[in-house]
């Protein structure tokens, strides 16, 4: 049930049980106990239906409620995987101990270290590192 529904299923509740007590009290041809005890009934009635429809209302609520607090948990979990995805690539960015020997090697080549061909890993390490001016290990 969407809200425009609800504002109507509100409104027509409301009005018909006004309209209905008005109604009653201008038309009734019995003693004023009688009418007094018959709009009590209709208002009971009346206030049955409005139980009925909050109740309804209120469970509608509570299944978007949960579908949302659902939505928005498998967003979160998304988001955290996304954001792990790139740090990881981040990290692998800017620390050359998480590249393999080929990827240091071709880098090296790239940044025209001399002897680079001759080194090993750590040996590529330390180079590119000093080439950058980053801090050694």
């Amino acid at each position: 049930m969407d809200n425009s529904k609800f504002d109507k299923l509100l409104i027509a509740t409301l009005s018909g049980l006004a309209g209905g007590v008005v109604v009653g009290m201008l038309f009734a041809p019995d003693k004023g106990t009688k009418t007094r005890e018959k709009i009590s009934q209709k208002g009971e009635e009346y206030l049955e239906t409005i139980r009925n429809d909050l109740a309804e209302i209120r469970a509608y609520l509570q299944r978007r409620a949960e579908a949302t607090k659902k939505e928005f948990d498998e967003l979160s979990e998304q988001t955290k995987n996304k954001s792990e995805e790139v740090l990881k690539k981040a990290k692998k960015l800017t620390s050359f101990e998480e590249w393999t020997k080929e990827e240091l090697y071709e880098r090296a080549k790239k940044e025209k270290i001399e002897g680079y061909s001759q080194m090993n890993k750590e040996e590529l390490i330390e180079a590119l590192k000093e080439k950058r001016g980053l801090p050694m290990s």
